[in-house]
């Protein structure tokens, strides 16, 4: 589990860049001129009836060529047409037994069929067979061959001559001589029937049959056995198939009526459909309409997008079924003049029931990172060197998700964009800021908030504080609340109150004594009561000017509040005391940092003289560590002259009152810097960083005197301990001895003797790998903490099989960037060979401090040493 810990806390410790401060001249590499943004301010400042809904107009439009795609429907709705699933017709004899089954002719058409039989050699015919379906019913017909006769056939009356030498009637049909000596049948329709004459001859020696459809025009196919032929024929739709295998030798004709084109749009479903209306949008599909060897016909019938411009219930009775279903009227026909017979249809596959989806953005699968954000849509207000906090889900952490951050960024440019290269891209802001980002986040995630400010911990009271009396000298007043708020500053102390006073309305000044001022300054002094509250004291019309006489005429405007207890995490705050108009929500996406409380009595003792040792003028190294001490807000400090590679420098190492952590982004440090560089040698280069943290770990078992108790002795030798080695004691670069570790404890009335099981120091970089491996045999004499100096660290290549660059940064804990900014030498990411030395650290470690962590409960360890 540790050493997958280990492979993350590069990542982890990687600290969030400091944004740059916005200059005159833009982003680094930015173009520069007037944008859309400048543009449309201009716009808005020259024509006031443009207003806010300017940007709101802009935010919608389209500034790309309008999208091809105007609309995208998922249809729900999957329906087949009536009669697709119907059986197929049977053919009976004259004795009403089924002989065979074919195929139902298709809405208002109607279908003659002559069927004519060979013999089992398939030579001669011996049967013609006729048929003709209107509206579902059928009338059939059975002939012997050969014959000449006529007869009725529904509506209309048939001829059929059959001859086994000339054909004389099949001669004058087709006008061939040479015909006329061939065998087959000839059937003529009359009447109500289609006016067609049929003809069927005597297969040749190679098996095929001619067959002659004439209606006007003659048409003229040789069939071989198992061809399908098909074809609009003299306003009649024709279908020939020569059947030679499965069932007695065969050539079946249909002549059908062409559909009437109205009905080429109506459309009846197999079901009724609630969620189909006019307007809705349907597809039919058709995979094998105007496929070869499919349906003939127009093949951009295989699939129709339409609309449907009616839709009613209907009843049905047809193709020997009845049913009940939505019947549609398409605004484009689905149907040809080939589609007369139901296997026409029998495959096709409607969608409708469309539901409208809304279309999306194309999404950005690339991470957010470097210097330029790319936001959704158009936002207005946005202007360059305003403050940003970007947060979202870190992509950079190896081998595991889920760890979010978030870190302050500063516009430099900012531009409202469209890329002309995607059809239907709206106006949406793009900003460019002023330093890359510190991390790489998940773009799905990332959250950028404008309205940015800085906060600070303190309520705000204005209210009188007391009467003026000039008759009275040196008048003094108590705030009501307390504590009262102190924020950093550059000046000498290192944090100013947030206290003004007024008296009469006019503002006074504080100092910091009234000591040497005159009879006429406006000035007052600040003190503490002996309950904690801030005192202000007036001058006495000698050494600072008297209170002019009124009631209540003295107010104080003032925050109060602090200490360690602001230091609240991120996304803690959440509660606005008031609500500004506008204002909906708050939140801290980032923790806050460098509170403390105020000085004890002992940080008392230590500070105030520091305060008179460099009066404010930095010459010696010890200035620069004793100005810094007496800081509010640091209890630590050490200064020394280092060496950092190429010059000499000073480093001065600090550490927050008991330890609090100090952000390197923190107001305190700013301070702290431009303060030194005030009050400081302006040509001496000064290094200013946070302490490093040695935890001292502390296993013992602990014998307790007789007539004593364990649960009295324990609490009592832990808070000895905690006291001794606590921030309170310790001192950067101090190293923590197990000797102090044994009087602290022997120093406890009920200690007889302890057993110290662990002594040792872990730091951030070595806390992984130390805790990892084995625990030390026996515990340290001492535990070391060094103080800041330059170093340059080597990690060398053990492994045989060589060790990869992630696992040298993470035993190291260094980011990977950072390894190979050391070594400019590795151009790849191959393993490194054993025996190959890299650098892990070039430059100045802070100083130490070595102490024991009350909130670390595992560092110190107590146990009862058995009788």
């Amino acid at each position: 589990a540790l050493r997958a810990l280990r492979a993350v806390l590069p990542a982890l410790r990687a600290p969030a860049r400091r944004p740059l401060p916005r200059t005159a001249g833009g982003a680094a590499g930015g173009a520069v001129g007037p944008g859309p943004e400048l543009s449309a301010r201009l716009l808005a400042a020259l024509d006031p009836r443009l207003g806010e809904g300017m940007y709101a107009a802009w935010r919608g439009a389209a500034a790309a060529e309008p999208p091809l795609l105007r609309a995208v429907q998922a249809l729900r709705v999957t329906a087949a047409p009536f009669g697709a699933t119907a059986p197929l017709r049977s053919v009976t004899d004259d004795r009403g037994r089924v002989i065979r089954q074919t195929d139902w002719p298709l809405g208002e058409s109607t279908l003659t069929m002559m069927r004519v039989v060979f013999d089992t050699s398939g030579r001669d015919p011996v049967r013609a067979e006729f048929q003709y379906t209107e509206s579902g019913s059928s009338v059939q017909r059975s002939e012997q061959l050969p014959a000449d006769t006529s007869f009725a056939l529904g509506p209309g009356r048939v001829s059929l001559q059959a001859q086994a030498g000339q054909d004389l009637g099949l001669s004058r049909l087709v006008g061939r001589a040479e015909y006329s000596r061939e065998p087959g049948v000839t059937a003529r329709f009359g009447a109500a029937l289609p006016e067609v004459t049929l003809g069927v001859s005597r297969p040749a020696d190679d098996g095929r049959v001619e067959v002659t459809v004439h209606s006007g025009e003659p048409l003229v196919w040789r069939l071989s056995p198992g061809e399908h032929r098909q074809a609009a024929h003299g306003g009649f739709e024709v279908t020939v198939r020569y059947t030679g295998a499965g069932e007695p030798p065969n050539v079946e004709i249909g002549v059908a009526t062409l559909p009437v084109r109205a009905d080429r749009r109506v459309l009846s479903l197999d079901s009724v459909y609630d969620t189909i209306a006019v307007g809705s949008w349907v597809a039919i599909e058709r995979p094998r309409k105007g496929a070869e060897g499919g349906v003939p016909g127009d093949p951009a019938l295989a699939l129709v997008t339409t609309r449907v411009t009616g839709v009613r219930t209907a009843a049905y009775t047809g193709f020997g079924i009845t049913g009940r279903g939505s019947e549609l009227t398409l605004a484009d026909p689905w149907l040809d003049e080939h589609d007369v017979l139901l296997s026409t249809i029998r495959d096709a596959v409607v969608h409708t029931g469309g539901e409208t989806l809304r279309l999306a953005g194309e999404p950005l699968g690339d991470e957010v990172h470097g210097h330029e954000i790319e936001l959704a849509e158009l936002y207005h207000g946005l202007a360059p060197g305003r403050q940003l906090l970007v947060s979202g889900e870190r992509t950079d952490v190896p081998g595991t998700s889920g760890v979010y951050a978030a870190e302050r960024a500063v516009i430099a440019a900012v531009e409202q964009y469209a890329d002309p290269r995607l059809p239907g891209d709206h106006v949406h802001t793009r900003l460019t800021l002023t330093a890359d980002l510190g991390y790489r986040y998940r773009r799905d995630t990332v959250r950028v908030q404008g309205n940015v400010v800085a906060a600070t911990h303190g309520e705000s009271r204005d209210e009188p504080i007391g009467s003026g009396d000039s008759s009275r000298p040196g008048q003094t007043f108590t705030l009501w609340q307390s504590p009262l708020t102190w924020l950093p500053a550059g000046n000498p102390l290192g944090a100013l109150p947030v206290l003004e006073v007024r008296v009469d309305g006019l503002l006074w000044h504080e100092t910091d004594s009234l000591a040497g001022r005159g009879p006429r300054d406006r000035v007052y002094a600040t003190g503490t009561a002996g309950d904690g509250r801030t005192t202000v004291t007036f001058g006495d019309g000698v050494q600072g000017a008297r209170l002019p006489t009124g009631h209540e005429n003295i107010r104080a405007r003032y925050r109060f509040g602090s200490g360690r207890a602001a230091n609240v995490g991120a996304g803690r705050i959440t509660q606005a005391v008031t609500r500004p108009l506008g204002v909906n929500a708050v939140t801290n996406p980032l923790p806050a940092t460098g509170g403390a409380d105020a000085d004890g009595p002992g940080l008392t003792r230590r500070t105030v003289p520091l305060a008179v040792s460099a009066l404010d003028r930095l010459v010696s190294v010890a200035d620069y560590e004793d100005f810094a001490r007496s800081r509010a807000g640091i209890g630590r400090a050490v200064a020394r002259e280092v060496f950092d590679g190429r010059r000499t420098v000073l480093h001065l190492t600090v550490a927050g009152v008991d330890d609090v952590p100090i952000a390197e982004d923190s107001g305190m440090l700013a301070a702290l810097r431009s303060a030194l560089a005030r009050y400081g040698d302006t040509r001496l280069p000064v290094r200013v960083a946070v302490r490093e943290l040695v935890q001292l770990l502390l296993w013992a078992r602990v014998k307790v005197a007789p007539d004593h108790s364990w649960a009295v002795v324990e609490p009592l030798l832990r808070q000895a301990l905690l006291r001794r080695f606590g921030s309170g004691e310790r001192e950067l670069g101090v190293p923590a001895r197990l000797s102090d570790v044994l009087a602290t404890a022997h120093s406890v009335a009920g200690v007889e003797y302890v057993d110290v099981d662990v002594f040792t120091g872990v730091t951030a970089a070595t806390a992984a790998a130390r805790l990892a491996g084995a625990v030390e045999p026996s515990p340290r004499t001492d535990v070391a903490a060094r103080l800041a100096a330059y170093r340059e660290e080597v990690h060398r290549v053990t492994a045989d099989g060589g060790e990869s660059l992630t696992s040298v940064a993470a035993r190291h804990g260094i980011p990977l960037a950072e390894l190979l900014r050391l070594n400019p030498d590795i151009t790849d990411t191959r393993p490194l060979a054993k025996g190959r030395a890299v650098s892990v650290f070039r430059g100045i470690r802070p100083a130490q401090l070595a102490l024991l962590s009350p909130e670390v409960e595992e560092a110190l360890v107590l146990t009862e040493a058995p009788s």
